[in-house]
């Protein structure tokens, strides 16, 4: 990757809107797109003289026929005073993607300008020091996000406190580093170098502390996998259809009438969930059955919750024993259905073991909102803790273990190792927090993090 071409992308999503984005940066990009751009009185602009941050309203032509491609709003932003720290130009359109990509392409057919890679306009912020990597993976969070709370967990970032919060533990560790160092350097002065180590406690009790706050947030970002599990005819597809307030699945007093698996996106308490109804689940010959068996097997085995649907009106069947026998294993809630017909749950054979079934009526929408609680109780039991300011990623909380490890290992070095040894575990602590912010900078971390972000961003 060359930080000093031209690159260009479009950064508006595909599909049919009021306004698309094509955006440049580097040193060509306020000369190449007003190559191709007309006042409204058919005169040229002069790069030298465009007014940074200041729109300019005309339109975009083909370069060889001067035919109109488009009425447009052409914008500059020059470094280091721009999104990347480099001179950057957006060409604002009308949505359509043929619009969109006719442009793109008439750009790109300069040599010196190439299509931009997945995340390289947020890389080069962060290479420009225009933002840390807090700052830049929180962008793609929000892209991402999916429910008001993830939103305002990732947002949070923009205030830097995560990495005020990163760069003082540092700080605090380089002065341990220092004294032990100085020990090194200068022997025959007084440093009590067993202590050294052991005042890094407070660090590690601050970073344990972050840690737990990505066990604490991690189901607001990645979601949950609920699966509706029950013998054929327990009304799973009644209970989806209610979950989404809208019928989704097919519901039929015919029993099998589901025989693949359908999905939806559902948010219970800020929570984005994707709850799968599958077939119903008995000992049967049919082909066809097997087959949305064995795929609704498949989906238990990687489910984050079981919702087990039983009748409410009669005793446990065989089948019901069998549906048990396959996700016991799981992290499961009972659901006795179509309370409607019974003042009370009429299930005389319930196994004692079994946990206390929740009563609801997913044809009449009866007792839902306890069986939503039910689920946020049991997918997050931790819910009446204080709720964490901001929320980090699983590359942050890896780098976070690996500081904690080698803190731990220079305090356990401390007693009986040179001090060399100590020194060496935390330059590691010290590196593996530097990661997160950016402070110490590798390709092959950068790589890994923006190829996830979109083109064009």
């Amino acid at each position: 990757m060359i930080a000093s071409d031209t690159i260009a992308a479009i950064s508006t999503s595909m599909g049919k809107s009021g306004i698309g984005i094509i955006k440049l940066s580097g040193p060509k990009a306020i000369q190449a797109s007003l190559h191709y751009f007309r006042k409204k009185n058919k005169s040229l602009v002069d790069p030298e003289t465009v007014v940074s941050h200041k729109m300019i309203h005309g339109w975009i032509v083909k370069s060889d026929t001067e035919t109109i491609i488009d009425e447009i709003l052409w914008v500059c932003m020059k470094k280091p005073c721009s999104y990347t720290g480099e001179d950057v130009a957006e060409i604002h359109t009308h949505g359509s993607h043929v619009v969109l990509q006719t442009i793109l392409d008439q750009i790109l057919s300069d040599d010196d300008i190439r299509l931009a890679n997945p995340g390289e306009f947020t890389r080069r912020a962060c290479v420009n020091g225009r933002m840390d990597l807090t700052h830049a993976e929180a962008i793609k969070d929000i892209i991402f996000a999916q429910t008001s709370k993830t939103l305002n967990f990732t947002s949070a970032h923009f205030s830097g406190r995560f990495h005020a919060q990163i760069t003082s533990i540092r700080e605090d560790i380089y002065k341990c580093l220092s004294r032990l160092e100085a020990t090194i350097d200068f022997p025959d002065e007084m440093f009590d170098e067993e202590s050294v180590p052991l005042s890094l406690s407070p660090q590690i009790d601050q970073i344990n502390q972050l840690i737990a706050n990505y066990d604490q947030t991690e189901i607001y970002r990645e979601g949950l996998r609920v699966v509706i599990a029950g013998c054929p005819n327990v009304g799973k597809s009644s209970l989806l259809n209610c979950l989404l307030t809208k019928d989704r699945a097919i519901v039929s007093q015919l029993p099998g009438t589901t025989r693949d698996v359908i999905d939806a996106q559902i948010n219970i308490d800020n929570i984005p969930i994707t709850i799968y109804d599958t077939a119903g689940i008995h000992q049967t010959q049919d082909t066809l059955e097997q087959q949305g068996i064995t795929r609704a097997k498949a989906l238990i085995e990687q489910a984050d919750l079981v919702l087990f649907l039983v009748e409410a009106d009669r005793n446990l069947s065989s089948d019901d024993l069998y549906v048990h026998q396959m996700i016991k294993e799981c992290n499961w809630i009972l659901c006795a259905n179509k309370i409607d017909r019974v003042n009370d749950i009429q299930i005389d054979n319930l196994p004692v073991q079994w946990p206390e079934p929740i009563s609801i009526s997913a044809r009449h929408d009866i007792g839902i909102e306890s069986l939503k609680k039910a689920i946020v109780k049991q997918i997050h039991p931790d819910s009446d803790l204080p709720e964490p300011e901001f929320m980090i990623n699983l590359r942050q909380k890896k780098c976070l273990e690996k500081a904690v490890a080698a803190l731990m290992q220079a305090q356990t070095a401390s007693i009986d190792m040179p001090v060399d040894c100590v020194v060496i575990d935390i330059r590691l602590a010290l590196d593996a927090l530097g990661e997160i912010t950016g402070a110490v900078c590798h390709e092959d971390v950068l790589d890994e993090i923006f190829s996830t972000f979109c083109i064009g961003k």
